[in-house]
């Protein structure tokens, strides 16, 4: 069982329970995989609910390799060589729109692009196969989905669905509210300060875009510059040889410009981006000024030019 690299709350909290799944239906050891480890606040929720973590897997030697949460195969970081590898069979479980060449890694996949979160998913796969959920593994994913769809403010009727039947197993809300409710370190507070002190804005067919520069923190600077009234922000870090950047929108933009930051932005400027359709994320090996200028060219081109507002 692996997930993408530097885990979210999604990603381990659905390999948590996926992990649990495998063990009940295989009756097997089942071994867990994190590359580069957790978030801050997805080791929070590891903290609240442990799994034993493999820190030295051998892929070749496994029958079966389960990736959640993962839609590019280069979000493995050093494990996807012997992944691809290795002779096991391998199943994909994931919300995000998928890259070509995961389609090509996966022998079997779970994916639903609709869902709120993988966590749904691996909800639905307990349900499917008819396996007893346990009042710890509701509780997680109910964690999981809480975290992925905004505290169900991205919910769907079938969202809405998984979430009662997991307090009917015994999750609570609350619970699920307070695992994931959390204090920003000093750290994070300055990078978000940075970031609104930093902004360049822009205005574009009736939308207020907004481009920032950190060191890090880049999705919590990108989610600070929303609040503070962008309808799109885009945060870039990095050097002269690697960059990374971070891209969030409101619904309301979603929903007015068609514009899908995972597949039509993210996806397409780096193997290793892709995201949700207000969500998304990319690294590349260019500079930050390159990097900027590639997304700032890549929107307009997707809406029409940047007006900057002065």
């Amino acid at each position: 069982m692996i997930t993408h690299r530097l885990a979210d709350v999604d990603a381990y909290c659905s390999a948590y329970a996926a992990a649990k799944l495998l063990k009940s239906l295989a009756n097997s050891n089942v071994k867990v995989v994190l590359p580069e480890g957790l978030n801050t606040i997805a080791e929070k929720v590891s903290e609240k609910f442990p799994l034993d973590i493999d820190s030295n897997p051998d892929f070749v030697k496994a029958d079966l390799i389960a990736i959640v949460d993962t839609n590019n195969p280069l979000l493995l970081s050093e494990a996807m060589p012997e992944i691809v590898k290795s002779k096991a069979r391998k199943v994909l479980i994931d919300h995000h729109p998928l890259a070509k060449n995961a389609r090509r890694l996966a022998d079997i996949m779970f994916v639903d692009t609709k869902a709120s979160s993988a966590s749904e998913i691996v909800y639905r796969l307990y349900k499917t196969n008819n396996v007893k959920m346990s009042k710890q593994v509701a509780q997680v994913l109910l964690v999981g989905i809480m975290a992925d769809s905004q505290h169900l403010f991205l919910a769907s009727s079938k969202t809405i669905e998984a979430v009662n039947d997991l307090c009917q197993f015994g999750a609570s809300l609350e619970v699920a509210r307070k695992v994931l409710t959390r204090e920003r370190d000093p750290s994070e507070q300055i990078a978000r300060l940075k970031a609104a002190q930093r902004t360049s804005v822009y205005s574009v067919n009736n939308f207020i875009v907004a481009f920032s520069r950190v060191g890090s923190f880049h999705a919590s600077a990108a989610r600070a510059l929303l609040d503070l009234g962008a309808d799109l922000a885009v945060v870039v870090g990095g050097d002269e040889t690697k960059s990374k950047a971070s891209l969030r929108a409101t619904q309301k933009f979603y929903a007015e410009s068609k514009l899908h930051l995972g597949t039509d932005i993210a996806g397409k400027l780096s193997d290793a981006g892709g995201g949700h359709p207000t969500a998304a994320s990319l690294s590349v090996n260019v500079s930050e000024d390159e990097l900027a200028k590639t997304l700032m060219n890549a929107i307009e081109a997707k809406l029409s030019k940047l007006n900057m507002i002065k």
